[in-house]
């Protein structure tokens, strides 16, 4: 004991036990960087910290203002709307007026909540030159915003929508001045031919568009040749036809086909290297043109797409001479699965990632379709098959198959459907279990 408290006074004698703050140090700039990562309510916080942190809130350039932030425990939603509100005006008054580079504002729904307090908020934020703005909105503060969100040159990354997916806001503004924007994502928006020709032209840096939850009418071509990015996730399209023209697009989604009522037409795409396809029911009512993604290295297969392409696309469907990496979505069907197995052989020659998805419990029959693939691949580049599930074999976990993770069962199990080839295999594939 007494060497112990001679020792203590040794150290600190020789300052090896005294904290030093070297972060307060830091400049401004790093420090600012450091405080993104917080939620601002957090980085506000951080005034008690130390003297040098006191005043450093007030001039963060980056705001990340969330309702769901302010939950309270009891769930008391008017009081964590209020106090939502309380603290984001008080923040915005007592903020010095200098630039912002992010602002976020997520308010999804309005209660007591006045529009006048959320776009007021937005407008303040407009006025600081943004280069990333985020605005999810109750639909009335949205709507007060419409002019104002397209006329600011500053914006590089912009996000803008409302909650009720339901009823739609028609974008109408009566300019589009956005030079540097180069990320366009619009949620719940009404969108017609005359928005998206003048988004077009006035937004010569847009490269990634992401449509949730609009409705395009007239909308007869989305054509760009800066586009790299393009997703269209549970839109609706009011026209007799709807064409893709984007040759320099590298990656496209299309998500939630059975809401569209026509058939997409899609372009020449040299660059294509992702796409994801998303039908909601196996007997869509239009079809994609599969054959412009045989240049893809990438490609998923999302809800009920594997059955509407082996009902009605695949004497259409190209080979993926390209394809390395294939994401599927599938039922345990045992016709199904046999069906999906056939396209994989035939159609995806040169596959290395293989990903099966299920939403519910798994069966052996999607392990043994897995595992013939695996065989009839073993040779060949197919190196990884992934099976994703809540459950599977009690949750058992593969690596390899000569090693095994929690898996007193496992060897018993794998034997039975035709994967475990026992600990002495030589196998460098491996079939991984989630």
């Amino acid at each position: 004991m007494i060497e112990r408290r001679g020792t203590c006074k040794l150290l600190k004698m020789e300052g090896i036990g005294t904290s030093i703050d070297t972060i307060s140090d830091l400049p401004d700039s790093v420090l600012h960087h450091i405080m993104s990562f917080l939620k601002t309510r957090e980085a506000v916080q951080t005034c008690i910290l130390a003297k040098r942190w006191k005043n450093l809130w007030r001039t963060l350039p980056y705001l990340h203002l969330n309702l769901n932030d302010f939950r309270l425990e009891n769930n008391n939603a008017c009081s964590s709307l209020n106090s939502f509100v309380n603290f984001t005006s008080n923040l915005l008054l007592l903020r010095d007026p200098t630039g912002l580079h992010t602002f976020q504002l997520n308010c999804p729904y309005r209660l007591s909540c006045d529009d006048q307090i959320m776009s007021g908020c937005a407008l303040y934020a407009l006025r600081c030159n943004p280069r990333v703005l985020s605005l999810l909105l109750p639909k009335g503060a949205a709507l007060q915003l419409c002019h104002s969100v397209f006329k600011c040159k500053s914006l590089e990354d912009l996000r803008f929508g409302h909650f009720d997916k339901v009823d739609e806001i028609k974008l109408v503004p009566r300019t589009i001045t956005l030079p540097h924007l180069r990320r366009l994502h619009l949620e719940t928006m009404h969108l017609d031919e005359d928005f998206m020709e003048k988004m077009f032209l006035r937004c010569p840096s847009l490269t990634d568009l992401h449509l949730a939850w609009c409705v395009l009418t007239n909308v007869r071509m989305i054509r760009s040749r800066n586009l790299k990015f393009l997703a269209l996730d549970r839109c609706v399209f009011e026209v007799d036809m709807q064409l893709i023209d984007a040759p320099s697009l590298t990656k496209l989604c299309i998500n939630g086909l059975e809401a569209m009522s026509h058939r997409i037409h899609i372009t020449s795409m040299p660059s294509l290297l992702k796409a994801v396809v998303g039908y909601w029911s196996s007997q869509p009512r239009q079809s994609v043109v599969f054959p412009r993604f045989s240049n893809v290295q990438q490609l998923q297969l999302k809800g009920c797409t594997i059955e509407a392409l082996l009902k009605r696309e695949l004497p259409t469907c190209p080979i993926f001479h390209k394809l390395r990496r294939l994401y599927v979505e599938v039922n345990c069907t045992t016709g199904d699965l046999a069906l999906t197995a056939d396209f994989i052989l035939r159609h995806c020659p040169k596959l290395q990632e293989l990903v099966l998805s299920h939403g519910t419990d798994y069966c052996c029959e999607c392990a043994k379709m897995a595992a013939n693939v695996y065989r009839e691949r073993r040779e060949q580049k197919l190196r990884t098959i992934l099976l994703h599930g809540p459950m599977l074999f009690d949750k058992i976990t593969v690596l390899h198959f000569n090693y095994c993770h929690k898996g007193r069962k496992t060897p018993e199990a794998l034997k039975k459907i035709g994967i475990w080839e026992g600990s002495g295999a030589t196998i460098t594939s491996k079939i991984l279990f989630f």
